[in-house]
């Protein structure tokens, strides 16, 4: 009934859903992340799911091995489909730091981004590294890869990028990451490079206030800008749009209001106008601190889906979670949200829910000897 009222909304117009397919499409936008003590599916995900999210995102929290992994994805895709839908799976797997799944899990350790470019083989060592990634990934059902980290490593006082990005260089940035795009979504997996318009030159960490992006417009475009645009040409699946403030990006009045690029009408116009990027839009979760600590999630979800975004990620709360979506079926039926834009932000998700998998995978290639000979390989030359 939900993908049924998914297809509608973007084919045919809300003006012909009735009030529970509607709510059910207002679902579809917001990413929903949940706790479970055994890391399975609990009733939690299972609300979700049946209010009519399709996608939903995994961390260290749900994860203990490939079985359990393949189990918990499987049984959430098997409800999905109960409800005659797909379920998206994602997840940050950058590799290094920021790793969802790890040898102490029985997958493959992924070395930092930093690690993997600095070796000689350059972007064949990033291409084989994707590859053991997506491989990895797809076996037990989780569809899209929250990577790569398209920030230039511009500021060493960035508390939060650092070794997550391939360079201090833009144009390497934007080779490595273009060669990690191609070689993930070759295999199967979406990519969603990240953070737009460039994370990398801070000194605060959106996970907790907003940062500030001082530069002008030329520099904006010489050095933050050219790895997303190398992404667009690779046929990138989506990319996430993070909380940071860009005044040179961004227009006076969003600026006086204190909105970050997420919420930015101007910076989503520039990246689907300007860059030509036809993907699906992300926003990093609304949960974080440089949303938070300025308004409600239900607001900061309707000036973003305003905005151009498409998925709203709330990664934790299920009150949370409602509260997003319960705004945005009040701001859709009170037109606060355009009928253009409601459909258009359901239609993205549906074009990316060609890449959801369904429920079942061969594991025997989860941290496999010839995966972990190709690692260790890449790091010796």
């Amino acid at each position: 009934e939900a993908e049924v009222a998914v297809r509608e909304a973007g084919a045919r117009g809300m003006d012909k859903m009735d009030d529970k397919d509607l709510r059910a499409a207002c679902a579809s936008l917001v990413v929903f992340g949940f706790d479970s003590a055994g890391r399975e599916s609990n009733e939690h995900a299972r609300r979700m799911i049946a209010k009519g999210c399709v996608c939903a995102i995994l961390f260290g929290r749900n994860v203990e091995s490939p079985e359990q992994v393949k189990s918990l994805c499987s049984d959430m895709k098997l409800e999905a489909l109960a409800h005659g839908r797909k379920l998206l799976v994602m997840a940050d797997q950058e590799g290094g730091r920021v790793a969802r799944f790890g040898g102490e899990q029985s997958f493959t350790d992924i070395p930092s981004a930093r690690e993997v470019a600095s070796c000689s083989a350059g972007t064949g060592a990033v291409t084989s590294i994707a590859k053991v990634m997506a491989a990895e990934l797809k076996a037990v059902g989780v569809d899209m890869d929250l990577a790569p980290v398209l920030d230039v490593d511009s500021n060493p006082n960035n508390p939060v990028i650092g070794d997550r990005a391939f360079s201090s260089n833009s144009a390497r940035v934007a080779e490595l990451g273009g060669a990690f795009i191609t070689a993930m979504q070759e295999q199967g997996v979406a990519t969603c490079a990240k953070h737009f318009p460039g994370h990398g030159d801070t000194i605060q960490d959106s996970h907790e206030v907003m940062p500030l992006i001082k530069h002008g417009r030329a520099r904006l475009l010489e050095t933050e800008i050219p790895p997303f645009r190398r992404a667009i040409e690779n046929d990138v699946a989506a990319i996430m749009v993070g909380h940071l403030s860009v005044p040179e990006l961004q227009s006076p009045a969003e600026v006086q209001l204190g909105l970050p690029a997420s919420m930015s009408r101007e910076i989503v116009d520039f990246l689907r106008k300007g860059l030509g990027f036809k993907g699906a839009v992300l926003v990093d979760d609304m949960e974080m601190g440089a949303v938070t600590t300025s308004g409600t999630v239900g607001d900061a979800v309707v000036r973003a889906l305003n905005a151009g975004a498409d998925l709203l990620p709330v990664c934790h709360s299920e009150s949370l979670q409602n509260e997003a979506i319960d705004a945005i079926y009040r701001a859709v039926k009170a037109g606060e949200v355009s009928a253009e834009r409601f459909e258009g932000a359901v239609k993205s998700v549906e074009t990316l829910l060609s890449w959801a998998s369904p429920p079942a995978r061969d594991l025997t290639i989860v941290g496999s000897p010839g995966h972990l000979e190709i690692v260790k390989s890449i790091l010796q030359r």
